[in-house]
Order: C-alpha cells, then sequence, then structure tokens
C-alpha cells in the first residue's frame, strides 16, 4: 500500500487497512468519505458498488 493512501487514513484518524493494496486511490478516498459521514455499515461495500470494479480494483488485480 502506497504512503499516499496511508495518508489519507492517517489524516482522516482511521486505521490504514492492511494487504497488498489491491484497490484504487479513489476507492479509498470513497471509503474514508463514507466512514467520516458514519451512515454506512460497510464502507467498503458502499464504495465497491458505487465506483464498480472496474474503478475500484487495479488492472493488474481484477478478474477477466
Amino acid at each position: 500500500m502506497s504512503k499516499k493512501i496511508k495518508g489519507l487514513y492517517q489524516k482522516a484518524g482511521l486505521k490504514a487497512p492492511n494487504g497488498k493494496g489491491i484497490h484504487t486511490e479513489a476507492f479509498h478516498r470513497c471509503v474514508v468519505a463514507v466512514t467520516k459521514k458514519g451512515k454506512a455499515k460497510n464502507p467498503h461495500a458502499v464504495c465497491m458498488s458505487m465506483l464498480t470494479p472496474l474503478k475500484a480494483v487495479k488492472k493488474s488485480h481484477r478478474r477477466s
């Protein structure tokens, strides 16, 4: 995961997720925004639905 993405979470006062970093920066910005609003039970699912897998997952990690 890049330092820029970790910085998004730190700036928002959230814990950055662990992992390889298969999601795009746009996905992570969305998750932070949805989490700040606090209305969604699962901000990751909301952002995946809003952005679709084409914009939420890096090309090298997408299924065909």
